[in-house]
């Protein structure tokens, strides 16, 4: 049997199954509140009249304040309704903000809308829409992103009025340019680490990048499901004592898995151009710097660059994930029959 293994006899069905399991759980498990003081992951959480001390968050319920909170309200992928005083900060990754009540610190939004007719500290939005109604009083700045700013005549602003995320690079003065040498810095950094990946481990990194090449599609698949099969895998670590230690472990070593994805994605690209521009005798550490420069540019692209480069990403730790496999069933001889299995063992 020859020792190459070819992409199709990975099995990625069991990868799948579990993502389909754990969509299928979130869409289908009764939205219950849950307490205040917890950190709830699929259930709304509602702070009653009676208040809370400490933090209140949730990843893909609803936050809603209807007393007092000393602390924080998060919620990842939900909305959040602050009906009550916080002395905190309020934030939402995917969803929507409303403020009627004052907030002390700062209401951060990523991708959803933001309404205020309250006194907040500041307020930062990268893609939403921000309204401030008539009762509305920053104490802070605004600053807006990709999305539209439609303050109401009675809004008061104390702060200024801040670039968006894009902007940030082209603003005048100390801090555009520090945005410039920020970005430059971090480029940087992200081709050392790829050039360095390029020099000591060019088998790993070259077997990657060729599954990449190979297989785009399933790669990016497989990249995609292990989100959710690493959210499942949490869940499942955290029910029980036991797993509670390896928990600590899987988030560092999943995010060190798509960092990796990341430098096979630049890699990759580079190697594409670098053999697109006929330069065919250009090593490895050339093909990394170049493919580095290009994937960090995908960072300047409003809202498409961080999707983009989120993509790469997947699609690199996909095609590491299809390497390893493929490597480790090389390494397992097939034997057709177990009679055969025994001879190889005693000649062995």
């Amino acid at each position: 049997m020859s020792a190459s293994v070819t992409l199709s006899r990975f099995d990625a069905r069991p990868l799948i199954a579990a993502s389909v399991a754990l969509i299928g759980f979130v869409i289908f498990l009764p939205p219950l509140p849950a307490y205040a003081g917890e950190k709830s992951v699929f259930a709304d959480v509602v702070v009653e009249r009676g208040g809370h001390t400490g933090e209140v968050s949730t990843v893909f319920g609803d936050a809603s304040v209807h007393g007092p909170v000393a602390g924080n309200v998060h919620s990842a992928f939900g909305d959040v309704r602050v009906g009550a005083p916080v002395d905190g900060s309020v934030n939402s990754g995917f969803g929507d903000i409303k403020v009627r009540e004052p907030v002390t610190g700062e209401v951060d939004a990523g991708f959803g809308d933001v309404y205020v007719n309250s006194r907040v500290g500041s307020i930062d939005v990268d893609h939403g829409d921000i309204r401030l109604g008539p009762d509305a009083v920053v104490m802070g700045h605004v600053r807006p992103g990709s999305g539209e700013f439609r303050p109401d005549p009675g809004a008061v602003i104390h702060g200024p009025m801040g670039a968006g995320m894009m902007p940030e690079f082209e603003s005048s003065g100390d801090d555009g340019l520090l945005g410039y040498l920020g970005w430059l810095l971090a480029a940087a950094g992200f081709a050392a680490c790829v050039v360095l990946a390029a020099v000591v481990a060019p088998r790993a990194l070259s077997a990657s990048a060729r599954r990449a090449e190979e297989a785009p599609g399933w790669s990016l698949l497989v990249g995609l499901v292990s989100v959710p099969a690493v959210l499942v895998l949490s869940v499942a670590l955290a029910v029980s004592v036991v797993g509670v230690p390896l928990l600590l472990l899987l988030a560092p070593a999943y995010l060190a898995l798509v960092f990796y994805g990341a430098l096979v994605a630049a890699f990759y690209v580079g190697r594409k151009v670098v053999l697109a521009t006929g330069r065919y005798r250009s090593g490895n550490a050339s093909a990394a710097a170049v493919g580095a420069i290009l994937v960090a540019a995908t960072t300047l692209i409003p809202i498409l660059g961080e999707i983009l480069l989120f993509g790469l990403a997947l699609l690199g730790t996909g095609a590491a994930i299809l390497a390893l496999a493929s490597r480790r069933r090389a390494r397992r001889p097939t034997y057709p029959s177990y009679e055969a299995f025994v001879g190889d063992r005693r000649d062995a």
